[in-house]
């Protein structure tokens, strides 16, 4: 049975992970769901530039987690796989207290199955109390909010809690504040002290419709001029592109299985059966199967990745958190 595993992916810069060409004003939107409109990253993408931090095309650790370099893809498939990146939470301004990490209950019962799914549950009892606390009364009130007790004094204003031009009417939850808690380590490094801090004041759990609202209307988009040979700006070339901002956080579901062997290449396979992990003291090899391939994965896994396009202006800048 294959081993599984979440990563999570914390926008450091604006994120543009493009849909190609826009039919809309903006001329390149980024990849959403079909039917939600949520926000995704393929898994393509991710799998893409992971494969690129671990090193060459052709190295015998790359090839037995990702499978064979262009041009060889009959060779081999394999051994590591992602999910589309999903949403977890959006970063929405606020009239007070600069922005909160919005999030719908769709996107947290999403979370609580990929959870299941990896064996992690008892990792996040507090997302599971909180689920049981939603009702579907909730979503029928579009202007309702649940915010953290702790947010309070941070974000409201007469009582209220102004989202854009939004007012929102509030309820307290501290099964929201508790779950915020629980996760906030498994975002934040202990670098980012002060993020993991905000969160746990600021994650704010939105009805379905006002979170698509903010998550189709309040991305950031950005203007782009083309400059042309003699330094001056190029006639029709004004674009818009369409940005995650920074602070938004995602993830992914990976999963680990055995790894194949190359067909009709003795050599790599035996360079790939000598690859050894240590894992709490106990040396992993080529037959020890998925397990090797997830201890070989976290051994190189990288901390921070750049994502989609526009990378020489710095942006799609991430940093990644494995559980």
């Amino acid at each position: 049975m294959a081993k599984h595993s979440l990563m999570f992916i914390c926008a450091i810069t604006p994120l543009h992970n493009g849909a190609g060409e826009g039919l809309g004003l903006v001329d390149n939107p980024i990849m959403r769901e079909r039917t939600t409109l949520f926000p995704i990253i393929q898994s393509t993408s991710i799998k893409g530039v992971l494969r690129h931090a671990f090193g060459a095309d052709n190295h015998p650790k790359v090839q037995a987690l990702f499978g064979p370099p262009p041009g060889k893809g009959d060779s081999h498939g394999g051994a590591v796989s992602f999910s589309d990146g999903q949403m977890l939470a959006f970063p929405v301004r606020s009239l007070k207290g600069i922005f909160v990490w919005a999030t719908s209950p769709l996107i947290l019962y999403r979370l609580h199955r990929n959870i299941e799914l990896a064996g992690l549950t008892a990792q996040f009892p507090k997302l599971t109390e909180l689920l049981g606390n939603i009702d579907s009364s909730f979503n029928n009130t579009p202007n309702k909010a649940r915010i953290c007790p702790s947010g309070k004094n941070s974000l409201l204003i007469n009582d209220r809690l102004i989202l854009e031009e939004f007012p929102k009417t509030i309820e307290v939850s501290d099964k929201l504040e508790e779950f915020a808690k629980e996760i906030s380590p498994k975002l934040f490094d202990s670098s980012s002290s002060f993020l993991k801090s905000e969160f746990e004041k600021k994650l704010v759990l939105l009805t379905e419709d006002s979170f698509r609202h903010f998550i189709t209307n309040a991305t950031e988009i950005m203007p782009n001029i083309r400059i042309g040979e003699n330094g001056t700006t190029e006639t029709g070339s004004l674009r818009y592109t369409e940005f995650l901002p920074a602070e938004t956080v995602l993830y992914t579901f990976i999963s680990f299985e055995k790894a194949n062997n190359p067909k009709d290449d003795d050599a790599l396979l035996n360079v790939i059966k000598e690859i050894k992990v240590n894992k709490k003291g106990t040396e992993l090899t080529f037959d020890n199967g998925d397990e090797w391939v997830k201890a070989l994965f976290e051994q190189g896994k990288p901390s921070v990745i750049q994502i989609g396009g526009d990378e020489t202006t710095g942006k799609g800048v991430v940093q990644l958190k494995f559980i």
